[in-house]
């Protein structure tokens, strides 16, 4: 059977199959979010000390400063996507099949009374203009938040860099807060 895009049903049956895959793709984007999750984890393993060492100006020479303020502004950055990715959108519906076959073929039997093939068509054209609307939406919705997921992603993933240097540092310095351990030589003492 040839596929034809003046065959109505034809076109009904691509459009559903399109929006059902945008939808699921949509979803998708939002189930990769763990990916981000692991990496802001490990971000996290020693930002409390860094913090503190930029609090403190305990560390001599700029360029951890440098790193840290990069290190900073990268995992902000990868923040502000990361919010816009999570932020609520109304994705795109399809009315009720009640509106298609009962409210809108009453109104154009009234404008064509008797010509069931002319009312047929033209139902299924509303039908197919209300799909290619939904499609519209939820393909711009889709791109949109794969865009956020990525650029949050790619920030988040960059912000490792600056952040392995600031923990070069930290390692470097030491902790004083260590306690240190003294050997003492013990001497023998005859006294009988």
């Amino acid at each position: 059977m040839s596929k034809s895009f003046y065959d109505l049903d034809y076109i009904i049956e691509i459009s559903e199959k399109r929006l059902a895959e945008y939808t699921a793709l949509y979803q998708k984007v939002l189930e990769r979010l763990t990916n981000i999750i692991l990496v802001y984890s490990a971000l996290g393993i020693f930002l409390v000390p860094l913090t503190q060492h930029v609090l403190s100006t305990d560390i001599n020479g700029v360029w951890f400063y440098i790193f840290f303020v990069l290190f900073v502004s990268l995992l902000l950055t990868s923040l502000f996507y990361l919010i816009k990715l999570l932020l609520p959108v109304e994705i795109a519906y399809l009315e009720p099949p009640h509106t298609y076959y009962a409210r809108n073929r009453k109104k154009i039997e009234q404008l064509y009374p008797g010509d069931e093939q002319k009312v047929d068509n033209f139902v299924k054209s509303i039908y197919i203009i209300e799909l290619k609307k939904a499609i519209d939406i939820n393909i711009g919705i889709y791109r949109r938040k794969s865009s956020f997921f990525y650029n949050a992603l790619v920030f988040a993933l960059l912000a490792t860099v600056p952040y392995t240097l600031c923990i070069g540092f930290h390692l470097s310095k030491g902790d004083d807060r260590t306690p240190k351990v003294v050997i003492f030589k013990e001497k023998k003492c005859n006294f009988i």
